[in-house]
Formats: C-alpha cells, structure tokens, sequence
C-alpha cells in the first residue's frame, strides 16, 4: 500500500507528515506535563474542585451506612464503571444490601455528575454508549444523549438494580491495607458533608473495587499569575451557572450578557461550550494551543419506531451493535454494514490506540505500519481540514483552525456549530501557536504581545492523563497489599502484575477497572462492563471454590508473569502514539522521552494491542474453559 492508493500523492502526503512533525515540535516542552497545575493536589487552587452540585440532595451520614464498621463488597467510585461493577456482582449473587458504593461526589453519575456545562453530550452513539439499555427497555431521546440524559439514566439504574441506597457520597478512600490473617482490606474513608467538619470512619471490606474513572481530576495551565486575575473564574467540570445564568437543563446563559469571556481550550469539552457562549457573551475570546479536529456530527432525535424496528430487533442487538463498531477501527477489510454509521466510524485512523491483531509483530515492522496508517488517515485529516475552509470564511482564522496531526494523536470531535461560530462578529480567536498564554493580569489574559481584558475565565483545560499512576494514584490514595507493598511504588517500579489486568498478585481481593493490561475502546464503558462481567465471575468461582468466607483470591506470580509477556508481544500496534503531538493520550509527550528500560515496562504495562474484540475472545475463551487458570485462592 501507498498513499496513492489511498488518493493522497505521495509528495503531498509527504509535506503533510512534515508539517505534522513541525507542529508537534512547537509544542513539546521541557517540562512535559508538569507544565499544568493538577488541582487535587495544590491547596492554592484547590476552591476550583468545590462541588456545585451537592445542596439538590441530602447525603447520607457514613457512619450509618456501615453496620459493625463493615461491608461485604466495597466499590470505590459512583460512576458507571462503578455501577457496572455493582450490577455484575449483583448478578452472580452478592446482594444489593451487601454492597457499599464509596464516592466524594453528591450522586450517581462520576463525570456525567461533575460535568454539567452547556452544551454537554456523549460523543459516542447513545445506542451503543449506554449501557444496558436491553435490560432496562430504554430508548435514549437522542442520536448523541445529552449529559442530563446520562447521569439521570444512571439513577434510574441504581433504582432498578437496587443500589441507589448503597451509595456513600461526599466520601473518599484514603487507605487500603491488606489484612493477611483476616481476608479483608481495612479502610480509612473521611466523609466531608457540605457545610459540616471531615469525618473520619475506618471499616472493614473483603472485597474491594477500584473504579475511579478515567478523567477525574481537573487541571489547570501552570500560567504565570494564575492568581493574579481579580474576575471570575471557573473550570468545565465545575460549571458556575450562578455566574452565567441558566442550568443544565436550559443552556441560556443570560447573565454573560454585557461580559466579556474567555475560554481557555479547544478540546473536546470546548468545542461543545463554545457555540452557547457566543450566543450569550458580549465577546468571547477563544484561546486555542493547537487546534481541534472536527467532524461532522449529525445529532437527531430518536424515533421510537425506527428504534424499535431498526436497532432493537433481536436479542443481545446492543453487544452485536457494539461488536461492529469495534469492527470498523481496523487496517483490513470494513465490514460490508456498518450499523452504526456516523462519523466515528470512519475514523479508522483510531486503530492505532484501539489496537488490531494484523498491526505489526515486532518494532522492525513499524515504519511498515505507520504508513499504512498515515494512508489509511491522511484523506480524512485533508476532508476536516478542508472542511474548516469551507466554514470559516475568515482565511486567516480558517487556517489557524486546521487540525495537524493524525486522527489517533488526540480524541476526535465532533460538532456542526463550532466552527461557524467563529464567523461572529463577537468571537474571537486567540491563537498562541502552540505556546498557552503567557500570563494574566489582574484583569486580562496576555498572549504574545497582545493583552485582553476579560470579565470571566472558564478554563477547559482537561483532567489529570489516566495513563500514568497506578490506580492507588489515579485516586489520590494509599494500597498497601501483601508483604506491605505499596501500590504505588511497586507499580511504578515494575509495572502492574495482573491477571487479564483485573486481579495484581500482589493485591488480593481487590478488583482493578483498567486500563493497565487490558483493553481499550472509543466507547470507554464498554471496556468497563467487560472487566466488570469478568471480575464478577472471578469472584463467584472463587467462592464457590472456597466453600465460604473468608478467602482470597489474586492471580498467581506465574501467571502475571505471562500476562505481562502476552501484553507486551501485542504492544508494537500501540507504539504509533509515541510521535504524537503532545496531548493526555502521551502524558504530553512524556512516552517518547521515557528511558528504554522504563519503555519496556510501559509497553508490558499498557494495552492489549490486538484490540478490544480479541481481547474478549481471550477472556471469554478463559472463562469458558472453567478452570480459573492462574487465579489462587486461599482459605
């Protein structure tokens, strides 16, 4: 294959990886992702994780959701993952009442919770994003369901599977120690109730999940004078409607009539937010580092009929909906239907972070690879750069507004209103070519030479990478498991020791949501059920195998040994993402400058590079043999 052959001439092609190279150049910086402020861990900036949302409910006290200090099975996280994980468990006998659901928000939701901004919807057909959608019977009102649609979506499943009361809000895990003699991991939870001093609980678990989402904390730009600016100020994930006016029902921001903003981000988040706040704000300031790439979107209404008729049409229609969506990120034959049939799907381009069992074998193979993949995305990058042409009709600002680099270097967008915004009088865009802002004053942003005053900063500037830390880090806690190994500085040291990446050997009784050694999907909560159908079977079989209580159950060394040699014979399809320009996909370009040795446990470390689909035929090919290969369990 060459580029020709995929209608893109070669010299073209070949200017166009190099401008990718050069624009990439511009924004790797020494101080990688140190470059922003992670909130959680700053006390200066910590006010910008203070929940709006916690007052339109009462929060259970925690003291009165844990009789004798106790609970059957601990699920830390609130989100769907951790609902995921309850239901499962549910449905291989744990009762509902024996679980307990441990999460610092005020409700269900996990980002569909903390995320609430105008404009907020699922990027992935709510058809296939919506999990469990045959169980329940229902039929999601839009093609692309909004962020209110989710998470009340996600109470109304807590009621149906009968967890709704065994959640504990407003509550973070802050340790995890494995008790050998007892079988059971002692926690420390601090509950913070709004208005109320931290109360501190220590309990008891056997059994305890880590689901803490993959995005959760937020960021800001490690900007000079950060503190400095005297105007309001917020970030996405905490939208201020006081401030703006509306709600998340109604995107009429009236209050930011007469106000001049700014938005500081072009990612996914932004490119929703921007539309509704031209709409409303006397100028908006959009201030871009590098550019988003933007696709059409298509958004409509669901018709009951045709849902019924066309997409609901047989048993298990949602997992075969699902099946062939993964078949489409692929560098072999498309399936000849596509059922799903929008513009993700013709973003093939995204097999080099999904993964595909006919990418290369070995790294002599991949340059090989990378120009199958720069010709399989080459036409659609062109199609979305010329397709800002089209919309912009400012020549200058349309050029600014192109994407380059390939598909798989940062999570697509799509939208059909972002790019016409920026034909307003009242928008507009502050391109810092790759650089940030340089500073604020005490009443604008400064980029380059040039300073704007602006009465409010909404800062979409993203979360914490869910690639880097274990998950004891990713949550901001300490696992202290068998032999006093910590989590944290074990992983860091050798990587993860995993059995189907959901069981550490070193860590008993204590089920892992990914991503670390397993598998990956545009459609992040399909990855999530899946090891949360396979550690729901896990724990059954080992009770069974164990006659009762108390036990543990981990993966033996050997076979996490294994497990790790097996993902790392799949990781050279993965390597594509280290010549990315920086985003959270690289750990801003953190992967490229990672010495060989720590490379190598990245790469055992990291996904299965075969693909979501193969991937759950080894699992399920696993389950089915019955014999629980490489899981211990011990009385």
């Amino acid at each position: 294959m060459n580029y020709q052959d995929e209608g893109v001439p070669t010299v073209a092609a070949l200017q166009i990886e190099k401008r990718y190279g050069e624009e990439r150049a511009k924004r790797l910086r020494d101080d990688g992702d140190s470059q922003f402020v992670d909130i959680s861990l700053s006390d200066k900036f910590h006010s910008f994780l203070d929940d709006p949302w916690v007052d339109a409910a009462p929060v259970k006290n925690a003291s009165s959701m844990f009789p004798n200090n106790r609970c059957q099975v601990l699920i830390l996280g609130a989100g769907w993952g951790g609902l995921l994980y309850a239901i499962r468990m549910i449905e291989t006998g744990v009762r509902p009442e024996d679980i307990r659901i441990v999460d610092r928000a005020g409700g269900f939701g996990g980002t569909w919770y903390w995320n609430r901004y105008p404009g907020l919807s699922c990027d992935i057909e709510s058809y296939c994003y919506l999990p469990l959608l045959e169980e329940t019977g229902y039929v999601p009102r839009h093609r692309y369901s909004s962020g209110e649609e989710i998470r009340q979506y996600a109470d109304l499943v807590a009621q149906k599977w009968g967890v709704a009361d065994s959640a504990v809000f407003q509550t973070k895990a802050e340790t995890l120690e494995w008790d050998e003699e007892s079988k059971e991991w002692q926690v420390e939870l601090v509950q913070q109730r709004h208005g109320e001093q931290p109360q501190t609980l220590h309990i008891r678990a056997p059994f305890v999940a880590t689901v803490n989402g993959v995005l959760s904390w937020p960021k800001l730009p490690g900007v000079p004078g950060l503190l400095d600016y005297q105007g309001h100020v917020f970030h996405s994930s905490r939208w201020n409607y006081a401030l703006t006016g509306g709600s998340p029902e109604d995107p009429s921001l009236t209050k930011l009539r007469g106000k001049r903003v700014a938005i500081v981000g072009t990612g996914a988040t932004a490119v929703q937010i921007v539309p509704h706040l031209a709409r409303w704000a006397e100028h908006l300031y959009v201030v871009q580092r590098t550019p988003a790439a933007v696709d059409h979107r298509d958004q409509r209404e669901t018709d009951p009929e045709w849902f019924r008729n066309e997409v609901a049409t047989a048993a298990a229609w949602q997992r075969e909906r699902l099946r062939n969506f993964h078949q489409h990120f692929t560098i072999e034959k498309q399936p000849s239907i596509n059922l799903v049939d929008d513009w993700w799907t013709g973003a093939v381009g995204m097999v080099a972070i999904a993964g595909n069992a006919a990418g290369p074998k070995a790294m002599d193979e991949l340059p090989a690879y990378m120009q199958k993949l720069h010709a399989m995305d080459l036409p659609r990058q062109q199609r979305i750069r010329k397709r800002v042409e089209e919309v912009v009709k400012d020549p200058v600002v349309a050029k600014k507004l192109q994407a380059w680099y390939p598909t798989w270097c940062k999570r697509p967008t799509f939208h059909d209103e972002y790019l016409s915004t920026f034909n307003r009088e009242n928008v507009t865009l502050v391109d810092t070519d790759g650089k940030g802002l340089d500073h604020l004053t005490n009443d604008s942003i400064v980029a380059g030479d040039e300073s704007y005053p602006v009465d409010v900063i909404i800062y979409a500037t993203g979360f914490r990478s869910p690639f880097t830390g274990s998950p004891a880090q990713k949550a901001n806690m300490t696992i202290i498991g068998r032999n006093d190994v910590s989590m944290s500085e074990e992983w860091a040291r050798s990587g993860p020791s995993t059995q189907h990446g959901v069981l550490d050997h070193n860590f008993p009784n204590l089920f892992l949501s990914g991503p670390w050694q397993a598998s990956n999907s545009p459609n992040y909560l399909f990855n999530v059920d899946a090891l949360a159908k396979h550690s729901a079977y896990i724990l059954a079989e080992a009770k069974r195998k164990a006659g009762g209580y108390p036990f543990a159950v981990t993966a033996t060394a050997a076979a996490a040994q294994d497990w790790g040699v097996q993902v790392l014979m799949r990781s050279p399809p993965m390597a594509a993402i280290a010549g990315c320009t920086p985003s959270y996909f690289n750990v801003e370009g953190g992967i490229d400058r990672a010495p060989p040795e720590m490379q190598m446990i990245m790469a055992r470390s990291g996904l299965w590079g075969h693909g979501i689909e193969d991937f759950m035929r080894v699992v399920e090919a696993w389950r089915e043999e019955g014999s629980m290969q490489g899981i211990e369990v011990s009385t």
